[in-house]
């Protein structure tokens, strides 16, 4: 018995051997495209935030009476009950809802103390008093590092290096490492570089001074110094 084969059935094996193997090269050109590439690796970034106390909104006389008619209205006038007239409920009252708070203030870093963060939020310029309580000849570079920067309309913040959580940061982040100035003067602008740093004692012209020119956007040394006589 001889078994033929139409060509009807030929044409669709060779159809079929066709479709297997374009499936076959397009698993292979998936499977090459979903290998994973290599991870870049980018340089970190200091990120900025609002300080975290805020200020609520002002309420002026109008919005205030305006809330309160809402929130108390008007009762409406009495009229004659019927016999059959069914009990209704009693209204609730309605609070008027409290204002959102507003942020205000300069953007800060957020790795830095809190004190500075809310210096920061306030002014351009801080000027910050670096000293030992346990020197009493410090005390003396704190006033006038703090009536220089009065002079200069910047900010001011004592820092004691016995602090360890605000001194400690402030180590941290200094640029090529060290230790902070016992006593020294360090000035930062907003949102918090370092734009200098004195070492040593400094008199309330110099800091005043100091701080201007930082707040003309001036930079100054930021390692080691020694204030001018």
């Amino acid at each position: 018995m001889n078994l033929t084969i139409s060509p009807l059935i030929r044409i669709v094996a060779l159809v079929g051997l066709l479709g297997v193997a374009a499936l076959g090269a397009a698993t292979m050109l998936l499977g090459r495209s979903s290998n994973p590439t290599s991870p870049t690796t980018q340089a970190p970034v200091r990120r900025v935030v609002h300080t975290p106390t805020v200020a609520h909104a002002q309420t002026t006389p109008a919005t205030r009476a305006h809330a309160a008619q809402h929130a108390h209205p008007a009762a409406a006038p009495k009229t004659a009950a019927s016999p059959a007239k069914a009990k209704s409920k009693p209204a609730t009252k309605t609070h008027a809802k409290p204002a959102a708070p507003v942020h205000h203030g300069n953007l800060v870093y957020a790795d830095l103390p809190k004190p500075l963060q809310w210096q920061l939020s306030l002014h351009k310029v801080v000027v910050v008093s670096v000293y030992d309580p346990q020197s009493d000849a410090d005390a003396i570079s704190v006033a006038e590092a703090h009536a220089g920067a009065t002079d200069a309309s910047a900010g001011f913040l004592l820092v004691s290096v016995l602090d360890n959580k605000v001194a400690g940061v402030l180590t941290a982040l200094l640029p090529g490492g060290g230790l902070l100035p016992d006593p020294g003067v360090l000035i930062y602008r907003a949102p918090g570089n370092l734009a200098l740093r004195i070492d040593g004692f400094s008199d309330r012209a110099s800091v005043a001074q100091a701080a201007a020119n930082v707040l003309a956007g001036q930079n100054g040394p930021v390692a080691s110094t020694t204030p001018t006589p």
